[in-house]
């Protein structure tokens, strides 16, 4: 019996995805036919975006609130092969300085409501 569907699970998540016979065939394609190649480095949407923006395995994982208990180590090439692919190039995470968005000096009008409500 021939399947209509065929399912891969990402590496990072566990995550299963069934995939239409057809778009299968494209993926298996992509990578040149091999089914053990594309079943042992397909990784999810949400896990390849984080990766991409320079997060490793486990920042990913628990980023996404994945219970590792039943998987296994991501081989590093797999997860170089997904950043060097990425076009954007993202540096120094976390790139959220909160230095830059405020300032050290207080409203004097907020300066005197400070010193009225802790008796200063």
């Amino acid at each position: 019996m021939n399947r209509k569907t065929r399912k891969l699970t990402c590496i990072v998540t566990g995550r299963s995805l069934v995939l239409s016979k057809d778009y299968y065939q494209s993926k298996l394609d992509k990578i040149g036919g091999d089914e053990d190649v594309l079943h042992s480095t397909y990784i999810c949407k949400e896990a390849k975006d984080l990766i991409k923006k320079g997060y490793d395995v486990d920042k990913t994982r628990d980023l996404l609130g994945i219970d590792v208990t039943d998987l296994g180590e991501v081989d590093n090439s797999v997860v170089e092969a997904v950043q060097n692919e990425s076009r954007i190039r993202y540096r120094n995470i976390p790139r959220f300085n909160i230095n830059n968005y405020t300032s050290a000096k207080t409203d004097p009008d907020v300066l005197k409501f400070l010193k009225k409500v802790l008796n200063r």
